[in-house]
């Protein structure tokens, strides 16, 4: 009988497993995914909300609805490059000024609405899409709503305790000109956080433009000119 030389039967053993297909790899080698499954694993990366910015944005929709955060659901996020400030403060009329800040777009299911929102990359600002209807009045501040009421029995004539807010509307208002009821405004983005508040009247409903402190208090003119009629 002949015998082989060891490193020649080790040499023929693993010519054989190369040709069946086979590869012989270190445990630490990765396995290489498709590009289409590595496209799709950047994406969700990109769309993963840090869980402290998502529980900031579900405690803002609580507070702002009056429903509790174990009832709202994070229902899609979008990563997002917003062209500049007044994109992502939701400006309808925006310059082409290029300051973009990274951040996402939120959507949140508030009973049967969806809720957007927009997020900057650090959670610092959190603005909802002022176009959303919040019929609660739970998130206007009992000082400002007194505050209102007083200056709409001032003007009216009509006890306070007579009169009653049946909406409440949590606003971004573009610039001073239209928090003003400014019916020709320039497009320059300077914005005043407040509210939209409405009051009826008799059988009348008031529209109210007040800032977030509360220290401006703004009768749409269009019903002033009817009392001085």
């Amino acid at each position: 009988m002949k015998f082989f030389p060891q490193s020649v039967v080790l040499t023929l053993a693993l010519s054989s497993l190369l040709a069946c297909g086979l590869s012989i790899t270190s445990n630490k080698t990765g396995v290489a995914l498709p590009r289409a499954e590595q496209m799709q694993l950047s994406q969700n990366s990109q769309n993963t909300l840090p869980k402290a910015i998502s529980r900031a944005v579900l405690q803002d929709a609580a507070k702002v609805s009056g429903v509790g955060i174990a009832n709202l659901t994070i229902t899609q996020v979008t990563s997002e490059t917003f062209g500049n400030p007044c994109i992502f403060n939701f400006g309808e009329i925006c310059t082409k000024e290029y300051n973009p800040i990274e951040g996402w777009v939120v959507v949140v299911k508030v009973k049967d609405q969806s809720w957007t929102y927009h997020v900057d990359k650090s959670g610092s600002q959190i603005v909802l899409d002022p176009k959303v209807t919040v019929s609660s009045t739970n998130q206007l501040p009992k000082a400002i709503a007194k505050a209102v009421l007083t200056d709409a029995s001032k003007r009216s004539g009509v006890p306070s305790n007579a009169l009653k807010i049946t909406e409440a509307t949590q606003k971004t208002f573009s610039n001073p000109c239209v928090f003003g009821f400014g019916e020709i405004c320039t497009q320059i983005f300077d914005p005043v956080e407040g509210w939209e508040v409405i009051v009826k009247v008799k059988q009348q409903s008031w529209t109210y433009h007040v800032n977030q402190s509360g220290s401006q208090i703004v009768l749409d003119p269009k019903v002033s000119a009817t009392l001085s009629q």
